[in-house]
């Protein structure tokens, strides 16, 4: 069932989704720039296990169910398009959803923090903007690359995508704009938006 957001229809694959689990996944498309979809093709929503990792990241040989997800572009050459033409589709492991698995998605009336990082990275992506930053800003860079990311995958594009989550799950009462997040902010993901988008106060 395609789920209105950013002005059109977004197609859905995969699991189907409870009423619950649609109505907060369209909140969280609702609250990104419009901009910033546009080159979401669809969400497609799966079920699966990843491995246990010990202390040092190795498997431990048990599986658990996984609640993150994945982007990926659909299409090949997408780097050589415009922005907003390039092309993403965004996976949802169904098992976000739940309270025990990833509490984060699961307050009430709140928005889905798994698939606002994912969408970090479709916005990185198709505005080239962590590139801008570490062209353009070393100090932004290095405060994004800095911070902490708990996540199963690694590397400083995680950093960026859960600053881009940050800024659209938190309201400034609930985190105040950080460094890290000015740095996004005065990136080509936002700079070129009009009308201008801004945090919820």
């Amino acid at each position: 069932m395609p789920i209105c957001a950013g002005g059109r229809q977004i197609q859905t694959r995969g699991l189907a989704l409870t009423t619950d689990q649609t109505d907060r996944i369209a909140r969280t498309l609702n609250q990104v720039p419009p901009e910033h979809l546009r080159s979401l093709q669809y969400l497609s929503f799966r079920d699966r296990d990843a491995p246990v990792l010990d202390e040092h990241r190795h498997p431990t040989g048990e599986m658990r169910p996984y609640a993150g997800g994945s982007t990926s572009s659909v299409a090949r050459g997408w780097q050589a398009l415009e922005p907003g033409e390039r092309r993403f589709l965004i996976v949802i492991d169904i098992d976000s959803f739940s309270p025990v698995h990833r509490p984060i998605n699961c307050q009430a009336g709140g928005l889905h923090y798994t698939l606002l990082h994912e969408l970090g990275h479709l916005v990185d992506w198709s505005y080239a903007a962590f590139n801008w930053i570490q062209a353009n800003d070393p100090a932004g860079f290095a405060n994004i690359a800095a911070r902490a990311h708990t996540g199963i995958t690694r590397g400083a594009q995680e950093r960026f995508a859960d600053v881009y989550a940050d800024m659209v799950f938190y309201s400034e009462a609930q985190r105040a704009t950080t460094d890290a997040m000015r740095s996004v902010l005065a990136s080509p993901a936002f700079t070129t938006l009009s009308p201008a988008w801004a945090r919820r106060p």
